[in-house]
């Protein structure tokens, strides 16, 4: 049995972001390494151009680790047909009964990166269903096919969606098991996320109380405050080319419309969060002012110094907070720098409480 670092704080679980970027042995070992951090859990990348395949970074992860839950992120409706979908989740689930997750969203890198569109909520919406219905071993209709996935039955793996528009939310609400929220920490934005996972629950007889909420957390962890924030920028300017992060950001009293953002953007390859080039993407990012970059990387999660980081974690988990995603800026390679500010700062200094 491996020994894992041990924690005191009992309420708050912290899950850390890993691209599978290196072959997948390599993904494993990392993943073992977050398990002994203390890491409750990971979420490893799908995006196909980009990285290693999800399926087989997470089935290996799992054999390399005993405790740690390990969850996709994000998978789409859109890249792999629902029954190809269906059946990939279950045999990975069996790798490690009750630590598999599958969370699923839009698409972005995996669907931009081949020329199709995102999915659209009603995808989302019948991708969940139909998942939940072909995991239970039920009979599923396909295009005047009746047919049912065989290993289907019993202890089926919890299906969460991620979202930050309101619709996708709601959603979320409607069918979900629960919800990567992605509209920052910051109570104002939280607060307007809810309501909206409030009224997707409605509509099914649903108490929102019942699904579980994860919030996600930009992460940038370094021993200058202003360096990480520099890091971060394109980040930040992410959350304003997508205007539907607006009404969040603006409950969080952050308001940059009037900002204009530079074309030159749409040619990073392959998008602004998951440029190749991140220097020259903080080049043209420079044009978001120092209050506002300030503002949003306060709002948008944990970036600043191992010291500043650790309070701003007791400042969420006061908030009501008690369960964090940490997606860091790294995409092509493994998260190391807040692993390690976790495992040697961050985590024994929560453990002091």
């Amino acid at each position: 049995m491996r020994e894992h670092l041990v924690r005191k704080y009992l309420f708050m679980k912290i899950d850390l972001r890993v691209p599978p970027c290196m072959p997948v042995q390599d993904v494993a070992e990392f993943v073992s390494k977050c398990e002994i951090a203390g890491f409750d859990g990971v979420g490893i990348l799908d995006s196909q151009m980009l990285e290693r395949d999800v399926f087989v970074s997470m089935a290996m992860a799992a054999q390399a680790t005993s405790d740690i839950r390990i969850a996709s992120a994000v998978l789409n409706p859109v890249t792999r047909h629902i029954s190809v979908l269906g059946s990939a989740i279950k045999t990975v689930a069996e790798t490690a009964p009750g630590r598999i997750e599958f969370w699923i969203g839009r698409g972005f890198s995996s669907v931009q990166t081949v020329g199709i569109a995102p999915a659209s909520v009603r995808q989302m919406k019948q991708c969940v269903v139909t998942l939940k219905n072909l995991l239970s071993g039920d009979t599923v209709e396909f295009g005047g096919a009746s047919s049912r996935m065989r290993h289907g039955g019993l202890d089926s793996p919890r299906i969460f969606i991620a979202a930050h528009g309101p619709r996708t939310i709601e959603v979320a609400g409607e069918v979900a098991d629960g919800v990567l929220l992605q509209v920052g920490l910051d109570p104002g934005s939280v607060d307007l996320a809810r309501k909206h996972l409030a009224i997707g629950a409605e509509r099914s007889g649903r108490d929102p109380n019942d699904l579980e909420i994860i919030l996600c957390a930009t992460t940038i962890i370094m021993e200058d405050q202003q360096e990480a924030r520099e890091v971060a920028r394109p980040l930040c300017v992410q959350r304003l080319v997508e205007t539907s992060h607006r009404p969040y950001l603006e409950a969080a009293g952050i308001y940059a419309s009037h900002l204009d953002i530079p074309m030159e953007l749409n040619d990073l390859y392959p998008d602004i969060p998951h440029a190749e080039d991140w220097e020259k993407a903080k080049q043209l990012c420079a044009f978001l002012p120092e209050d506002i970059l300030t503002q949003m990387c306060d709002a948008l999660g944990l970036i600043g110094t191992p010291d500043y980081c650790a309070e701003r974690i007791k400042r969420a988990e006061s908030d009501g907070i008690n369960h964090l995603y940490l997606m860091t800026s790294e995409s092509y390679q493994f998260p190391q720098r807040e692993l390690e500010a976790f495992q040697t700062k961050i985590f024994p200094v929560l453990g002091e409480n």
